[in-house]
């Protein structure tokens, strides 16, 4: 009897034991569970997130190609107007004879002997391209600003002063960009004296209230500070401010053996012409006739450029 007594006990007492072992059996893999079903619904709700994902990207992708299409279509549009606009903006020069260089023997032997040369009609900028023009470029293309510029911008109060601290290819590539290109030498000659020999823009008599030079003020001023200096043809500040980059090379001895017609300087060269003096010049440096040259890497605050055109390119 006691034996059986013992035995039920004994047998209770496992069966507790089991439950109790089955339980916690049971408790990790329970846990594991809840995991599992945590993470499923995680999973699902990435999965909703990635869908959403995706349709934004698809839409994202078809604005953006819009959007590629249309600035597409506007530099179309830009390029198809933009010689038409560069006519309306750029002075027509004539065809015709005028004397290139100067007579006075104490004039520089770069500039002599005075030769007469006929030129072909062609269209050239009224003033220099200024800060403000040159900024469009650089924002529209990425081109690098001018060293001086601060955060990617002229100083305040300078948007109309030309352009400087630009090398001969600067002034190049801004003018592939306008579809225009740099003038001749010989262009920007006849542009500036017209065909009377004149000494300077306005004439050949010296005047102090017609340029900016003699380091009177130190820097540039506006392209359009000196109305009663405009050249023969209206063309403004062509002498002082900042000497101006033209498309031939630069050979001091060109003119002995320079041709009558369309002269485009030498094949080759070091340097490149740059004409019109600047604001550190005395009188002699911005006469009509004064030359000089400079490498095409060269970029000081003294140079600058004005653009032109020939009609076939309009």
């Amino acid at each position: 009897m006691e034996s059986s007594w013992f035995f039920s006990i004994l047998t209770a007492f496992f069966s507790v034991w089991f439950v109790i072992m089955v339980l916690d059996f049971n408790g990790p893999a329970r846990k594991l569970r809840e995991q599992l079903g945590r993470q499923d619904v995680r999973l699902q709700d990435l999965k909703q997130k990635l869908e959403e994902a995706k349709v934004q990207s698809s839409e994202g992708k078809s604005k953006l190609a819009g959007l590629e299409e249309e600035w597409n279509n506007f530099e179309a549009k830009r390029k198809e107007l933009l010689p038409k606009v560069n006519k309306r903006l750029l002075i027509h020069i004539p065809a015709g004879n005028f004397t290139m260089g100067s007579k006075f023997e104490d004039s520089s032997p770069s500039e002599r002997p005075a030769h007469v040369v006929r030129i072909d009609d062609f269209y050239i900028a009224s003033t220099s391209v200024t800060n403000q023009e040159y900024r469009d470029f650089v924002n529209c293309t990425g081109y690098k600003a001018p060293v001086h510029w601060q955060r990617g911008s002229f100083r305040a109060g300078t948007a109309r002063h030309p352009v400087t601290n630009v090398t001969w290819k600067d002034a190049k590539a801004y003018a592939e960009w306008a579809e225009v290109r740099l003038p001749t030498e010989a262009e920007w000659e006849k542009a500036v004296r017209g065909d009377d020999e004149r000494l300077y823009p306005w004439g050949s008599r010296w005047l102090d209230d017609r340029c900016n030079c003699m380091n009177r003020v130190g820097s540039t001023l506006p392209v359009d500070e000196f109305p009663v200096g405009r050249s023969a043809y209206g063309l403004w500040d062509t002498v002082g401010n900042a000497y101006e980059w033209c498309e031939d090379y630069y050979d001091k001895d060109y003119y002995k053996d320079s041709p009558d017609d369309n002269p485009k300087g030498p094949d080759r060269g070091e340097e490149r012409v740059i004409r019109g003096g600047c604001y550190m010049e005395n009188k002699a440096g911005v006469r009509a006739a004064h030359r000089a040259g400079a490498s095409e890497s060269y970029a000081r605050d003294s140079i600058g450029f004005r653009t032109a055109m020939s009609p076939k390119d309009s």
